[in-house]
């Protein structure tokens, strides 16, 4: 073809020109290197990699939309803000576990406000006439899930629809609701050091994808998992303060179904007058007394949820929780002399997705 050269006259080029001289001798090795490096002709290229995302070596966060959809991304913001009844915390995302979203809107006033909606839009005039007055009729309540709708619909609305949520405006300015009254989102927030209950104070949240941004609205949000992998691996000290026929030691670990459950403890505990020492399995040294629910004295125990079931922990525990709840840590008392006990355990606690 012409204006081309196949790779054999390139070849016979740099021959002739190495006979040049010295000079055009050290051009031609470095050219016929190329050229042995260059993928011959038909030679298939190598498929394009998928797009990294930064830092890709540290967990990816998901955020678990209402719809059932899960977005593995990066937050393009550096912290959380969050108003407690204590004050506003600002919250770094390397710190945070994860964040449960309480509802924005009311799941059922947002099926009927739809429903309604639909039918302005697809019905006969009466029925339009109809639905509108039903809508109005819902008063105050229906203008959340009314200005939701209409953001989702991106300005597509049904006739009369601004015309309602004005009236329904209107209407609440004049009847606002009481101070004491005010209801808040009760969210919750897991870190690395605490668990509490809070406001998230953000409409929505920038993300980094493979494929590019978004922008997710945090009413289209019902969770966050910023450690999905190892969701939590810290120790927790248990005294015999804590017994199961008395007060449990709150761990502030909440244990989701169907998630893979291990422990490992360590330590030891003792009852001087009665000469007794135990590690977390416990001691059967005066097992002709059956202890309450069976396990040894002196034995480290839990429960998942404030009802639930005891369980023997002892040295190792591992399963996955059929239930969930917050998991709660107690030692069997020494009945001879349960306010003898000196000593501790330390557990070693892992909420995995694990296999």
């Amino acid at each position: 073809m012409p204006g081309r050269f196949s790779r054999s006259t390139i070849l016979a080029a740099l021959l002739c020109w190495s006979l040049c001289g010295t000079g055009w001798s050290q051009d031609a090795k470095k050219i016929a290197e190329i050229l042995r490096k260059a993928p011959a002709p038909g030679a298939k290229k190598a498929p394009a990699q998928r797009p990294k995302l930064q830092d890709e070596k540290k967990p990816v966060p998901v955020f678990l939309l209402r719809d059932r959809g899960k977005i593995p991304a990066r937050p393009a913001f550096d912290s959380i803000r969050v108003r407690t009844r204590y004050g506003v915390l600002d919250i770094p995302n390397g710190q945070l576990v994860t964040v449960r979203l309480a509802p924005r809107l009311d799941g059922a006033l947002v099926k009927k406000t739809t429903a309604l909606l639909a039918l302005m839009g697809t019905g006969t005039e009466e029925d339009r006439k109809t639905a509108a007055d039903s809508l109005l009729a819902l008063g105050p309540p229906a203008l959340a899930p009314l200005k939701h709708l209409a953001a989702t619909a991106g300005g597509d609305l049904p006739g009369g629809t601004l015309a309602v949520i004005e009236k329904l405006e209107l209407e609440a300015g004049k009847n606002p609701p009481p101070k004491n009254k005010k209801v808040q989102a009760r969210d919750e927030i897991r870190t690395d050091e605490l668990s509490f209950r809070g406001e998230v104070l953000t409409e929505s949240f920038a993300l980094k994808t493979l494929y590019g941004e978004l922008t997710i609205r945090i009413a289209d949000l019902e969770a966050i998992n910023f450690k999905a992998v190892g969701l939590i691996n810290r120790s927790v000290i248990v005294t015999p303060n804590y017994q199961p026929n008395g007060t449990w030691l709150d761990s502030r670990f909440d244990v989701g179904k169907n998630k893979l459950l291990s422990i490992k403890a360590s330590g030891q505990t003792s009852v001087e007058n009665w000469n007794v020492k135990a590690g977390p399995a416990g001691t059967t040294r005066y097992n002709s007394f059956k202890s309450q629910q069976g396990f040894p004295m002196l034995c480290l125990v839990g429960k998942i949820g404030k009802s639930g079931k005891p369980f023997k922990i002892a040295e190792k525990y591992r399963l996955r929780s059929k239930t969930a709840g917050r998991l709660y840590l107690a030692i069997q008392p020494f009945d001879y002399e349960p306010g003898g006990v000196d000593g501790r355990y330390e557990s070693v606690i892992s909420i995995t997705d694990g296999r």
